[in-house]
């Protein structure tokens, strides 16, 4: 049956809830250029974070050892050896621990990769659950443990089994060298588990996108059941798992379905807009894309945005997106290119890192991998406080091309990424020799080359600053929620040619519209303090010392930006 039949969409009302708008990409072997599987994968979350890069050592531990991930769910018994781990880490500050429990990227010694999608809402209302379920420790013990991406299915399915899932519903993506594997799972113990065809790409944005689960996949019988003692389901029928468990106020949601298309759009090379607006069918869960797909086809998926990443519907790369990685799976997993991009992807660098790397590059680790796993829970806000690192300056950059635009930041990107394209094509050709036979040299040569990316990125975001003129303010007290803060800026421009109902100051992550309102301008001698109102932007900022971004206007148009940093008081 062809893709058009398939191919459509319900363009229900949005949910009014945080916009959870992750988004990964699958590239089967027989589908991509290089012949390796792909995994690309933009991780959002609203609000205020931190990401943290870490390499985690393999280690040994004693048997029944137990850990409490999140302290209002289960205990859960680790597993007796540790795989070592290349882990990007969301930090975050919030009272239900929530926000920290589904946003971490991993990939293991055995070249396992996991990433996942929040897929709320499913219908479940009444799950099982043993001592609240399970939400964090599962994509962590699975990285931990599997060797191979079947083998992380079934992990997956013993935990699901034992304790119940936590979250309403959730995607999980499981890749390695051969196979791709999609595990959809409903609040407490129901799941469909789909393979990615080798010849085909899955896209998955936050809905339920498994179709027909694979009948002989385990749980297939446990979810038919169900689903026929909840009255979902009539037996006889044919079984559309993601219309069936996906609650129905959340099924083909704007928000999701205009991604998913965008998505295929790409991957067709086909516009599919009228198909938006007059089909009723059904998104497919994975297609045959018009030609092989490489590392720039999934770039320019992974960038796909509006004007502004604020408007609805949210786009691929859009205000809450807080990282972008593009995997690229070897037999050698010392070899496997993680191409990574902090905050969002159309305003930032891909930066290619190798797997086999030994040391975090500077600015991108505060604290070593050991010592995060152990306080990825601890509650601290203080943890939110600005620092002089490479999450920070790409916030920087990211908001600056907000108020300004971004084409010649755009430009110059594509010539960096360019460059270190070149760079890995020659480094490349040469390890795999290497690390049969001098691993020590190859380490040092990955170490270097990955070492040496990052500096140039931190030149070059520096070098962006420059050249956009970004002046950088002073605070003159703290912004306290329902009182006045000021800052002064260097004097660049008369106070009297500003245009005071342009100037507003706030958060890179929140809409302007939420930004405070300029209020008062008093001329000094060598610089200017302006006056703020406290904004919406305040009621849900953490307590920290935070960066803020200023945008004014001069009676011409002509649009100015800026940064302070400043502490937000509760």
């Amino acid at each position: 049956m062809s893709f058009l039949i398939f191919l459509a969409v319900f363009l229900f009302f949005m949910k009014a809830d945080f916009s959870l708008a992750c988004m990964t990409i699958l590239v089967g072997k027989k589908a991509s250029e290089s012949g390796e599987i792909l995994v690309g994968h933009n991780e959002d979350a609203p609000g205020r974070f931190v990401m943290q890069t870490h390499l985690v050592k393999k280690e040994r531990r004693k048997p029944g050892t137990k850990i409490k991930f999140e302290p209002d769910l289960s205990e859960v018994e680790l597993f007796n050896t540790r795989n070592n781990l290349f882990w990007s880490e969301a930090k975050t500050f919030n009272e239900d621990f929530s926000a920290s429990a589904f946003c971490d990227f991993f990939v293991n010694g055995y070249g396992v990769v996991i990433c996942s999608n929040n897929c709320e809402y499913s219908k479940e209302d009444s799950p099982e659950l043993l001592n609240g379920g399970i939400g964090y420790g599962f994509r962590r013990l699975i990285a931990e443990k599997s060797h191979c991406a079947k083998e992380a299915v079934d992990i997956a399915c013993n935990l699901i089994e034992k304790y119940g899932y936590s979250s309403s519903g959730r995607s999980y993506a499981f890749s390695d060298k051969d196979e791709i594997f999609v595990l959809q799972v409903v609040n407490g113990k129901h799941y469909a588990v789909s393979r990615v065809p080798d010849d085909e790409v899955a896209v998955i944005p936050n809905h339920y996108t498994i179709r027909e689960s694979e009948k002989n996949s385990r749980g297939y019988k446990e979810l038919i059941n169900y689903a026929v003692k909840r009255g979902w389901y009539k037996e006889g029928e044919i079984f559309d798992f993601s219309k069936v468990y996906q609650a129905d106020d959340s099924f083909g949601l704007e928000k999701n379905t205009f991604r998913h298309v965008k998505a295929f759009e790409i991957l067709l090379n086909m516009d599919l807009e009228g198909l938006l607006k007059t089909e009723w069918q059904s998104l497919p869960f994975s297609i045959k894309p018009a030609q092989k797909v490489n590392i720039d086809t999934l770039k320019k998926i992974l960038r796909e945005h509006h004007n502004s990443h604020f408007e609805k519907p949210i786009s691929i790369c859009n205000c809450d997106t807080l990282e972008s990685n593009i995997v690229q799976i070897r037999y050698n997993p010392e070899r496997i290119i993680l191409r990574r991009a902090l905050g969002r992807p159309c305003n930032s660098v891909y930066i290619p890192w190798y797997f086999g790397i030994t040391a975090i590059p500077e600015g991108y680790e505060d604290i070593n991998g050991e010592k995060a796993l152990s306080e990825h829970f601890r509650n601290n806000p203080d943890d939110m406080n600005y620092k002089n690192n490479a999450w920070f300056r790409a916030m920087e950059l990211q908001a600056a091309c907000d108020i300004l635009g971004d084409e010649k930041v755009h430009d110059e990107i594509k010539k960096l990424e360019s460059k270190f394209e070149r760079e890995l094509k020659t480094l490349d050709s040469q390890l795999e020799l290497r690390f049969k036979n001098k691993p020590d040299i190859a380490h040092a040569m990955i170490d270097g080359i990955v070492r040496s990316f990052a500096d140039e990125v931190k030149d070059f975001t520096l070098r962006m600053k420059k050249s956009l003129n970004i002046f950088t303010g002073e605070a003159e007290n703290s912004v306290i929620p329902g009182k006045n803060f000021s800052v002064r800026i260097p004097k660049f421009i008369n106070s009297n040619e500003i245009d005071i109902s342009k100037c507003k100051c706030g958060t890179s992550y929140t809409d302007k519209n939420k930004w405070s309102k300029c209020i008062e301008i008093n001329p000094h001698d060598d610089y200017l303090t302006l006056v703020f109102e406290t904004g919406k932007w305040v009621e849900n900022a953490v307590p920290c010392f935070t960066d803020l971004y200023i945008t004014l206007s001069d009676l011409s148009g002509k649009i100015f930006a800026g940064s302070v940093k400043i502490s937000v008081r509760s």
